[in-house]
């Protein structure tokens, strides 16, 4: 089997994912744009495992649908639908070729999604014979473009499970680290202001000594954070630095105004982290649920924020170690492995079909 993977970025846990979809002898062709900004990834070494093809700024004409046509594929997943090239080589394959629309856009009744969803009977399933989804909120948003419910394939992310993962962790531990942790790009969408904004007001309102606060990530929003006590800005981690992370912090804190899914969430649950998040975090029905393994707050609000970060840090030993029972629970639900199986088993079944009904 040949899957061509047209991707509008490259992370690890896309990497880990593809690598171990390869190893069950699946022949990969993965398109992606280079040099992605506020990251700054260590090579992932894709050309070890698939035929790697790729562009920077704009790609010249044809050159997408060149290099898909050479390539061959029985199936091919394109994020989103709007990119011009990859819609182009998507139209320009052979019949009895699947192609599979992979989105993490979720529903938030904004006119451009209205405007999408008058659009999709010529613009959106004409193109695409099935939709790979994340989660729930996402496949929400599909079946508003035409998708029906067995076009669904459910599942599309998750978190390097490779890398990312605990053992059992005591209460006990969790609370000697006395540490938040906050993983993000440092930009307005990811809510970087509203998390500076949300610490300096718990340190403000704490009456015993407060959690610090370590922050991951790059950004336009790092000034956001100068001077603010207890606060250490870590810069941009690697994948494996940042599951070191986790594992010796005491709860995570995703503050996004707005994340269609948020594999950071996932990579919280499988280390064992209590988990305070933001209710647009499309990763969230998933993987927290209030009073159990963390809270969810309203977004873009500095203080109902600080509240739940105020109430975790007052938890005592055995409480953490119950929400890290919790999280771990809920993050065993998906893997990498788990991914690359129902992948490789959807589109066996799918194309299948395909051909059989042409």
């Amino acid at each position: 089997m040949r899957i061509a993977i047209l991707a509008t970025g490259w992370a690890g846990f896309n990497d880990a994912a593809c690598r171990l979809l390869a190893a069950r002898g699946v022949e990969l062709l993965v398109v992606h744009e280079g040099n992605v900004q506020d990251t700054a990834y260590a090579s992932h070494g894709v050309a070890s495992y698939a035929t790697e093809h790729l562009w920077s700024g704009e790609p010249a004409d044809g050159e997408i649908s060149r290099a898909v046509a050479a390539f061959r594929p029985d199936a091919v997943l394109m994020h989103s639908w709007h990119f011009t090239p990859y819609r182009e080589a998507v139209k320009a394959l052979p019949a009895g070729t699947l192609r599979v629309l992979w989105m993490d856009n979720v529903w938030r009744n904004v006119p451009k999604q209205w405007l999408g969803r008058a659009a999709a009977p010529v613009w959106v399933r004409p193109l695409f014979d099935c939709v790979m989804v994340p989660s729930d909120r996402t496949e929400f948003f599909a079946r508003r473009l035409g998708f029906g419910e067995a076009d669904v394939i459910r599942g599309s992310l998750s978190a390097d499970t490779t890398v990312f993962g605990s053992d059992v962790r005591d209460g006990s531990e969790i609370a000697s680290h006395r540490r938040f942790l906050a993983c993000l790009r440092l930009v307005h969408h990811k809510g970087a202001d509203v998390l500076a904004e949300a610490y300096r007001l718990y340190r403000d309102a704490c009456t015993t000594e407060p959690w610090t606060l370590q922050v991951a990530g790059l950004g336009e929003m790092a000034s956001a954070f100068e001077g603010i006590e207890g606060v250490e800005m870590l810069g941009f981690r690697q994948p494996s630095e940042v599951a070191d992370l986790m594992r010796s912090s005491s709860a995570l804190v995703v503050p996004s105004r707005i994340d269609p899914y948020g594999v950071v969430v996932h990579e919280g649950a499988v280390s064992g982290l209590p988990i305070i998040s933001t209710y647009l975090v499309g990763a969230v029905p998933s993987f927290v649920q209030d009073g159990q393994n963390g809270w969810v707050v309203r977004s873009d609000d500095a203080a109902a924020l600080t509240t739940a970060m105020a109430r975790t840090s007052a938890l005592d030993a055995d409480r953490l170690g119950e929400m890290s029972a919790v999280s771990r629970s809920l993050g065993s639900r998906t893997s990498s492995a788990g991914w690359a199986r129902n992948l490789h088993e959807q589109v066996e079944w799918r194309l299948a079909d395909l051909r059989r009904n042409r």
